[in-house]
């Protein structure tokens, strides 16, 4: 007879929903802010007004040069999740191969990414 813990193991899955589903908000909230800081590089005098002065074009193009590797790290995360659960409701059983092959994956595309960021600077 197995006894329950108080600290009982969830399966990682259980996690991968939770980072999953908080990676979607942030990326969201992200994502608005890199959008506006790029329509304020466009239209400066129009965001700064709207803004009432608090993002000029100085503070939009260092917020847009500066969230582009976080906000493409949490697009990665949250594509790389449902990448993996869309591969298990196909069918596909090993969740060891998978979880390696979906971190090896995320690790290239990760390192592309701040390689790209890095010869920019």
């Amino acid at each position: 007879m197995q006894r329950k813990t108080r600290f009982s193991k969830k399966p990682l899955n259980y996690y991968l929903m939770r980072v999953n589903r908080a990676s979607v908000w942030i990326t969201l909230v992200l994502m608005i802010v890199f959008v506006g800081t790029g329509y304020a590089l466009t239209r400066p005098n129009l965001i700064y007004s709207l803004s009432s002065g608090l993002i000029d074009y100085q503070t939009a193009l260092y917020l847009h040069t500066t969230l582009d590797v976080p906000l493409l790290s949490l697009l990665l995360l949250h594509i790389m999740i449902e990448i993996k659960f869309s591969l298990m409701r196909w069918g596909f059983k090993n969740q060891r191969l998978l979880n390696v092959l979906i971190l090896l994956l995320s690790f290239t595309i990760l390192a592309l990414i701040l390689q790209i960021d890095g010869a920019r600077a």
